[in-house]
């Protein structure tokens, strides 16, 4: 099961977007099942972009977190576990503008 979050900050300069990476490596890595986990930050000036004009991309995030779970239970487990729920949230929310949470199913 793959489950990625998207942020948009509302402080986003360097020191905030490197503390709310910290924060993810931190709360959001090395749980049960999890197979993979990325902490990333929005891809800006693309040059495909200008070369293609169908693209649909979108850039109005800040970090992102991209988990790969071996099977929905590992991934419901980490939904409830101390470290997303008492840690991650408290702690970084205070900076969110927007939180988007996509989850999928290979199949």
């Amino acid at each position: 099961m793959h489950h990625s979050i998207y942020i948009t900050l509302k402080d986003k300069n360097p020191a905030a977007v490197e503390k709310q990476l910290e924060l993810g490596k931190k709360y959001l890595n090395d749980h049960p099942g999890e197979l993979s986990f990325f902490a990333t930050v929005v891809a800006h000036d693309l040059t495909r972009h200008k070369q293609v004009s169908y693209l649909f991309n979108e850039d109005d995030f800040d970090v992102a977190f991209h988990m790969v779970f071996a099977d929905r239970q590992a991934h419901d487990t980490y939904q409830i576990s101390d470290a997303h729920v008492n840690h991650f949230i408290p702690q970084s929310n205070l900076n969110w503008v927007k939180i988007r949470v996509f989850d999928s199913v290979e199949i």
